[in-house]
């Protein structure tokens, strides 16, 4: 009886790990992945977390290959690098146009990440043939010239991207939110997802989003890495606008009068010059 009871223990316990287990994930990375999400949902993050955690894998797989090589007297192979669009706390090599049309090659083996895939290569671009022919070249092909190496995108929305990305995509996450408040780890809640011909995700579930999403653990450390609003840079040189309207409770008119509109040429449109 005693042991019957251990026995079940022990298999209510399994049960519980199991489960516990279930709902963590580890992406797996193909030739050519794109890790999507909303406005600051944590996309960066998890996708340099990624890049970092390739780019360590293809390392050691190429140091073991070469210390054999070098027992036996065969040929080394070169070390990966990464390469970025964005800069990188590690050492990497700026993304180029060379790189993308193909007139230099990447290292064997490396990782190439893309950040904001849609500003290097909106949907829009489908009118310059050219361009589709390069950029389909490059995404096509990326797998045979990289030899095992891997490239990273990430954008907000998938549907942004130019079709040569969408139609050549070995892996597809979509990051719902970041838990940040964990000491020296990060919890991605992420989807994997297909994405389809009519421009819309295969993934189609009948229950609240947020029960199908499964947990990445990141290192916090990942935020040394790169600065999340990189892309600051644009604006932080612009006068600041900080003219406040001190209305109060009294206030009786509320009425929105202009309208900020890029279809005027002045910015501002006032209501009543329509009348």
């Amino acid at each position: 009886m005693k042991y019957l009871i251990y026995f079940i223990i022990i298999a209510v316990a399994i049960f519980f790990v199991k489960k516990f287990l279930n709902q963590f994930k580890i992406p797996k990375i193909g030739a050519m992945a794109l890790i999507s999400g909303g406005v600051k949902t944590g996309k960066s993050t998890l996708s340099v977390a990624t890049v970092m955690s390739e780019y360590k894998r293809r390392c050691r797989s190429v140091k073991i290959h070469n210390f054999f090589a070098r027992i036996f007297n065969k040929p080394l192979i070169e070390l990966p690098l990464i390469y970025s669009n964005i800069p990188l706390a590690v050492p990497y090599v700026p993304l180029t146009d060379d790189l993308l049309l193909r007139k230099k090659r990447f290292v064997y083996g490396s990782v190439v990440y893309v950040c904001e895939a849609s500003l290097v290569a909106d949907s829009q671009l489908i009118k310059d043939m050219d361009i589709n022919q390069s950029l389909l070249m490059f995404n096509k092909l990326i797998g045979h010239e990289l030899k095992g190496g891997c490239l990273i995108y990430d954008t907000q929305t998938i549907s942004d991207c130019h079709y040569s990305i969408k139609r050549c995509l070995s892996n597809y996450l979509y990051i719902h939110h970041l838990v940040k408040w964990i000491p020296f780890f990060l919890i991605a809640y992420v989807q994997e997802c297909r994405y389809s011909d009519d421009g819309t995700s295969l993934n189609v579930t009948t229950q609240d989003l947020e029960n199908t999403l499964r947990r990445v653990i990141l290192k916090k450390s990942t935020w040394k890495k790169f600065d999340c609003y990189c892309y600051s840079c644009l604006t932080d040189n612009l006068e600041v606008e900080k003219a406040i309207i001190k209305n109060d409770k009294n206030t009786k008119d509320l009425k929105a009068h202009n309208i900020l509109s890029f279809r005027n040429k002045g910015g501002n449109k006032n209501v009543n010059d329509n009348k």
